[in-house]
């Protein structure tokens, strides 16, 4: 890892994504017929920390693989990141996977397996961090552990001093009263079920509009996104996520961070694919570019 970078710790789910895209989505009860079926990585785990060390943060990634060829490119992706593996553990089985129906506008129904993520426990999780919460800055987790596991990274990264940030997604009944954490990012849905203090930095992704920045008493701010032919949501707000953190973190500016992460998941929604679509590294550097000319 570059010592000169924040360091980011990711806790989640990494899977492969098999992606339907149709004219539109289906009624209940109802079958179609896919134009295209597309498989990609995935997984708000791996998709969070891809993004955020393209957006030129260190990242340790720690989820949970099957001894799989799933398993097997989700070491290849992170290994062509320049990233480490050795937070990846195998579990028997296969890997975690999701299914995506996309429509012609871009919006998307997804249904996961976690099964690898859920069988997470706390005493792996504290034998992954014993190392890696040295000099870290961040931990980050998303929806996909179990309660268990999850409180119990929170409780060590907080006893460790490091900051935690959370994407309640998929949203969990137990997030509406959320632990001791510094950031929330969450869509509008898990936002209004949330009972997040006003201490908290809570960033509202708004889709196609933007996204809210909501922290104590301050006044909210609003950032409009760009517009963009999106043609593809899936995946779109876990580039937000991990470019505002890895920005945050670099520059300690919260409305910065978002106006570069709605660039940047903005991009993401004019391809299809989830992982394979993200933007690289040097379009975030020349929307970073582009932001130091707007501001």
């Amino acid at each position: 890892m570059n010592q000169d970078q924040p360091k980011l710790v990711v806790i989640g789910n990494a899977c492969l994504d098999v992606i339907y895209d149709l004219d539109r989505l289906p009624k209940a009860g109802e079958t179609l017929v896919a134009r295209k079926v597309v498989s990609d990585l995935g997984g708000k785990g791996l998709n969070q920390a891809v993004a955020a060390r393209r957006a030129g943060t260190s990242v340790k990634l720690i989820a949970a693989i099957g001894n799989d060829a799933a398993g097997e490119k989700i070491r290849a992706a992170l290994q062509a990141e320049g990233m480490d593996i050795h937070g990846l553990i195998t579990h028997d089985g296969a890997s975690d996977d999701s299914l995506l129906l996309l429509d012609r506008k871009g919006e998307n129904v997804i249904v996961s397996n976690t099964l690898q993520a859920q069988s997470l426990t706390p005493a792996e999780i504290t034998k992954a961090l014993r190392n890696d919460l040295a000099g870290a800055d961040l931990l980050l987790l998303q929806g996909n552990l179990g309660e268990e596991t999850t409180r119990h990274a929170i409780t060590t990264a907080r006893q460790a001093g490091v900051k935690i940030a959370v994407n309640p997604s998929p949203f969990q009944a137990w997030f509406k009263s959320p632990p001791d954490i510094d950031l929330i990012i969450a869509n509008q849905v898990e936002a209004d079920a949330l009972k997040a203090s006003g201490s908290i930095l809570t960033v509202v992704t708004l889709g196609g509009k933007g996204c809210q920045l909501k922290s104590g008493s301050d006044p909210e701010i609003v950032i409009p996104a760009p517009k963009v032919h999106a043609i593809a949501a899936s995946g779109a707000g876990d580039v937000f996520a991990g470019t505002f953190i890895a920005e945050w973190l670099t520059s300690g500016e919260a409305e910065r961070a978002a106006r570069l992460a709605v660039r940047a998941a903005s991009d993401k929604a004019t391809r299809h694919g989830t992982l394979s679509a993200f933007p690289d590294r040097p379009a975030i550097d020349a929307f970073r570019r582009g932001l130091k000319m707007c501001l």
